[in-house]
């Protein structure tokens, strides 16, 4: 019975051990504005997700706002590294509307000045919307 819960306690150990870091949240409430004349004027954004340790995963949220007067759809995501990635609203959003927008960067194995981008391809125009993400990781000296 005993060797029967210690089994048990060394297994619910394992498990936790091998879900690995859970992401931290960070809601900002950005909203990125798009339309055909703000992709013509490379008006594109920066996000700096500021300091982290190496192995930390960030969420941020954010929201895609259509300023445009046509329905707006994200046709393609790209990333520069596979350590980003990125959940987005699927549905044409109408104009003046917003639909959900997040990435997840994970920051294992990295440290010094992270520099990643984020490219939105839309149907408001033939350049994509782009999005720098800064953030600083520290090395856990492991």
């Amino acid at each position: 019975m005993i060797v029967r819960k210690i089994v048990h306690i060394i297994i619910a150990l394992f498990a936790a051990a091998c879900a690995g870091p859970q992401p931290t949240t960070t809601t900002g409430g950005t909203v990125f504005d798009i339309s055909g004349d703000i992709l013509a004027a490379k008006a594109d954004t920066l996000i700096d997700i500021g300091a982290l340790r190496s192995g930390e995963i960030v969420r941020y949220d954010a929201r895609v706002r259509n300023v445009g007067l046509q329905p707006l759809v994200i046709t393609a995501i790209r990333t520069s590294c596979g350590c980003t990635s990125v959940e987005y609203e699927r549905e044409p959003i109408a104009p003046g509307a917003e639909g959900a927008f997040s990435f997840r960067f994970d920051s294992r194995g990295m440290y010094g000045t992270q520099l990643k981008l984020i490219e939105i391809d839309t149907s408001a125009g033939d350049r994509p919307y782009k999005i720098t993400v800064r953030a600083e990781v520290a090395d856990t000296g492991r």
